[in-house]
């Protein structure tokens, strides 16, 4: 008996020994590379030498991705079959729309960042589809005259207006509005860009805080209803079919998560399908992950997880919510995603003491890497730096 005691207990420390080796000797995951990215927005620029000169900013600024725009609500900023050329590359008159400007700014991004070694990934606003109270002209094409029924409905039965400074939404429910945002990744997709980069990719649930504009009699609570969207006949159908004529307002709003959850799905496949294993999907997603999911239809948790996005593009833009934000996001991602697939996004328009806070908070995150918003704070008039850019750049270098 003591003899087998004794054989026992060699036998379960060989067995832990032989345990410990086996972990010490598997190969650990390498370390992904740090994102530092930036966005710049469709008002950044208007001609080409302000691209050349935004690219070649950016990338001797230390940068290793730029969040171009191309898309803002319905008008191009490429050469698209689809949407009509942005009346701002012609002289910033809506009757200019669809007007050629001549050059292709996304185009011209790609060939000044290549010799740089800078990403450059097309920034589109996914769902906007018009912005302004003026009427795009008829002749070209805009979704707004060619195609109304793909505007959002809110509670009232009315279809979403746009006031001069926000946008109406097109809705993820409908079929064709998918087809067509799978043609315009699939445009982006034949430029030699490293990836694409969705916003505005919700339901527009703050539309209550700008409605006021297009309804100024309407009470506080009117203005709520205003903002609940969409009540038209292919949301309600589908809707009915799923859970029938007796829905609850659970059921409503995981049809609504799940609408756009279908989008992003819809893109990522055409991005497979086009470019396999070659270009970054990323998303633009609220800085509170939890109100994302709940008022404004966005899981952005559910992305990273399942693997729909590669990275989560955290706007990150509170002031005192700015930990708790990073805690929240962490936990809808998981560790592993958060590390991975989390980017930061910290916005410049605060003030400088608070800014380089932040930036640091996010090295000691672990997150995937940080992403500013947006140039002009980094680089004003002439695109010469600022003194706040000066300081910036100097806090993200690795």
């Amino acid at each position: 008996m003591k003899q087998f005691r004794v054989l026992l207990a060699i036998l379960i420390a060989v067995t832990a020994l032989v345990a410990v080796l086996f972990v010490w000797v598997q190969p650990t995951a390498p370390k992904l590379p740090q994102v530092r990215a930036l966005w710049v927005t469709r008002f950044d620029y208007s001609n080409p030498e302000d691209v050349r000169n935004i690219i070649r900013n950016v990338g001797e600024a230390g940068f290793t991705d730029v969040f171009f725009q191309v898309r803002g609500n319905g008008t191009a900023f490429y050469n698209s079959s689809l949407e009509p050329w942005a009346y701002e590359l012609s002289g910033h008159r809506i009757a200019d729309l669809g007007k050629d400007p001549g050059w292709d700014p996304l185009q011209l991004a790609v060939d000044s960042a290549r010799p740089l070694g800078l990403r450059v990934h097309a920034y589109m606003n996914v769902l906007p589809g018009w912005k302004g109270r003026a009427e795009p002209p008829e002749s070209a094409g805009q979704l707004w005259t060619a195609h109304p029924d793909w505007f959002m409905v809110d509670s009232f039965g009315d279809k979403m207006l746009p006031t001069s400074g926000w946008y109406a939404f097109v809705n993820p429910v409908v079929p064709e509005v998918r087809q067509h945002l799978k043609g315009i990744v699939k445009e982006l997709c034949a430029y030699d860009v490293a990836g694409i980069h969705l916003d505005y990719i919700r339901y527009p649930h703050d539309y209550h805080l700008v409605a006021k504009q297009n309804y100024p009699d309407a009470t506080d609570q009117e203005l709520r209803r205003r903002a609940d969207f969409s009540y038209d006949s292919v949301s309600q159908s589908a809707l009915y079919e799923k859970y029938g004529w007796d829905v609850t307002k659970k059921q409503i709003e995981d049809f609504r998560r799940d609408s756009v959850t279908k989008v992003v799905r819809d893109l990522a496949y055409e991005m497979q399908v086009e470019r396999p294993g070659s270009c970054i999907l990323s998303a633009s997603v609220m800085g509170n992950p939890v109100e994302g999911r709940s008022h404004a239809y966005q899981d952005s948790g559910h992305w990273v997880r399942a693997g729909l996005i590669d990275w989560a593009v955290q706007m990150n833009y509170a002031t005192r919510s700015f930990d708790r934000y990073i805690s929240s996001m962490k936990k809808a991602a998981g560790r592993k995603g958060f590390r991975n697939s989390v980017v930061v996004g910290v916005y410049l328009k605060h003030d400088e003491e608070r800014i380089l806070r932040q930036i640091e908070a996010v090295k000691k995150s672990k997150s995937r890497g940080l992403a500013l918003f947006s140039y002009t704070f980094l680089f004003g008039e002439n695109h010469q730096i600022t003194e706040k850019g000066r300081s910036v750049l100097k806090a993200i270098r690795p």
